[in-house]
């Protein structure tokens, strides 16, 4: 489901991006400053290459055609790799510096760059995370697997100049080709004895090479979009495409002053170095967080909305409970009329509110044997239990969705025992038989009280009521309330309590037929009694009253009219 809905946001972003080549103009393009003339020779293949494919890309019948982009993309990444292939660059000196470059060197996509090529120094910093998933670890595995020591260079800036006007239609299909995988120009057949393994996770692979090779040529606001929803569920490929951020903020002075200090002087140094529109700042956030912790995730509230809650995500995937932190903190710093459509904002795409929902009912939670029986009935009272994100989980359920989602939802509730919620999806979906079952058990008349109650509406309903009391086990369940003990808590859910609303609701003499009906008139004590003739006298006069009314009303408009 989730890969789904994945793949349908990919799909509505690429088509906002494609659009935008039969519109597009000199306004809004990459600025690029190039100190020196470009170097005609090295490029003029390439020059040729893209502007052959940038005149294809305006023809709809292949803008709009997957396969036919795809194929177009193909062949121009192929020159694109002649010309910035590694072994060019054993030349190179007058354009490429060390990592020590100085901040203006290392400049951004779309605040312009000039060229380097600096040498990859990541090491394995995920190495104490004992939870990471088997995939990263098997995906991870397989890309050092393949790499050749030349792999090894990140490639954050190019190690030419390149003028204005070519850099920005590069940026352009270096973009477009890793949002529609196309991150190799050879078209490779499948090998039968090849390891499965590789098999599997070869996107991932060429993924991880292709932000290595081309990193310097990305609209990196884009790549990371695209990376977030193509390789949601593979964190490699976001760990790639964050080294490569590393890597060229590591020459910021700003960037190595935050290796001391603690983490107020640090983000108060961020706050005033790092434009919040900067692709840099999620490499800045990544660096706190390694160091701080979840308290450094509570803190990037501040940075919303340049850092989203899905890049949130991916820099804890390895600890989820924290990223709900992180989200119940940012839902919690806007006002509380206004919080339930900031989440709806952020839910893009769709199915996080699933994934979210699955992760607010899963952490700090009461445990299933204490709001489920052996049979996943509720246990008494067990909707009174505290649960860390209930409010959370509440705004999710509550905001609008498709019959199916809510159904899913329902699901996750009942099958982790957060019956408020559970019953207030039922409530929407119409499912009032399940709803009436198990407030039965959970033993609380409170939830059949008051305006938001679950008051049964027909004589069926009724009917239903009655019987699942009259039927329901009595022996008292041996855990204890929420509040310590059962006498203290909510008036149990019993014949004669049932009978007193149904009293109320339809009167005392409908009422007393029903019950009849059902054959329950026995089993009801005096109270009953008593309160019926209460009912009773009070409708006489409240009749009587009315009539009154009526009367005074009658005698004032035959007044006017003489």
């Amino acid at each position: 489901m989730f890969e789904h809905s994945c793949d349908r946001s990919v799909e509505k972003r690429l088509i906002e991006t494609l659009t935008s080549f039969l519109t597009c103009g000199d306004s809004g393009g990459i600025k690029e400053v190039t100190s020196q003339p470009p170097e005609e020779d090295k490029f003029q293949e390439l020059k040729i290459a893209t502007a052959e494919a940038m005149t294809k890309l305006q023809d709809p019948l292949v803008l709009f055609e997957p396969e036919s982009l795809r194929m177009v993309l193909q062949e121009w990444l192929s020159q694109l790799e002649k010309t910035f292939a590694i072994k060019d660059f054993s030349g190179i000196s007058g354009t490429c510096n060390s990592s020590t470059t100085s901040n203006e060197d290392v400049l951004l996509f779309d605040e312009s760059k000039n060229g380097i090529l600096v040498e990859d120094n990541e090491k394995e910093k995920r190495d104490s995370l004992g939870n990471e998933e088997t995939v990263d670890h098997k995906a991870c595995e397989s890309v050092n697997s393949l790499r050749e020591p030349l792999d090894d260079l990140f490639r954050v800036c190019s190690p030419w100049s390149i003028a204005n006007g070519l850099w920005k239609d590069l940026a352009e299909l270096t973009t477009l080709c890793l949002e529609l995988n196309v991150l190799n120009s050879e078209i490779k057949s499948t090998s039968e004895h090849e390891d499965h393994t590789l098999q599997e996770h070869s996107s991932e692979i060429l993924a991880c090479q292709f932000l290595k090779k081309y990193f310097f040529l990305l609209d990196l606001k884009r790549a990371k979009e695209s990376i977030k929803l193509t390789y949601a569920n593979n964190h490699c490929v976001w760990d790639t495409f964050i080294e490569g951020l590393k890597e060229m903020a590591s020459s910021n002075p700003t960037y190595m002053e935050m290796e001391e200090g603690d983490l107020p002087t640090k983000l108060k140094l961020v706050d005033d170095s790092v434009p919040f529109d900067s692709p840099l700042l999620i490499a800045y956030a990544t660096q706190l967080y390694e160091k701080f912790g979840e308290s450094a995730l509570r803190s990037l509230i501040k940075f919303y909305p340049s850092i989203l809650p899905s890049d949130v995500m991916q820099l804890c995937h390895h600890h989820p409970a924290q990223f709900l932190a992180y989200l119940d903190s940012l839902v919690k710093s806007r006002p509380e009329d206004h919080r339930q459509s900031f989440l709806e904002s952020l839910l893009q795409p769709e199915s996080l509110r699933l994934d979210w929902l699955l992760l607010a009912v899963s952490h700090d939670a009461p445990p299933s044997t204490s709001t489920m029986d052996d049979e996943g009935n509720p246990r008494p009272h067990s909707h009174l239990f505290s649960w860390g994100y209930s409010q959370l989980i509440l705004h999710l359920i509550k905001l609008p969705a498709d019959f199916t989602t809510k159904e899913k939802m329902t699901d996750i509730c009942r099958s982790r025992g957060f019956w408020p919620g559970y019953l207030t999806l039922c409530l929407e979906l119409e499912r009032r038989r399940e709803a009436f079952t198990n407030i039965v058990y959970l033993n609380d008349m409170s939830l059949m009280d008051g305006d938001s109650g679950w008051i049964p509406e027909t004589m069926e309903e009724w009917k239903l009521l009655l019987h699942l009391v009259q039927n329901k086990n009595t022996k008292p369940d041996p855990q204890n309330s929420p509040n310590g003990s059962f006498s203290d808590g909510p008036s149990p859910v019993n014949l004669e309590n049932v009978a007193l609303l149904l009293a109320k609701a339809m009167g005392p003499d409908r009422a007393w037929s029903l019950l009849q009906e059902c054959g329950l008139t026995l089993e009801l004590s005096e109270r009953f009694t008593r309160t019926c003739n209460i009912l009773r006298i009070a409708e006489k006069r409240q009749r009587a009253l009315i009539q009154s009314m009526l009367e005074k009303c009658d005698r004032f408009l035959w007044s006017q009219q003489a």
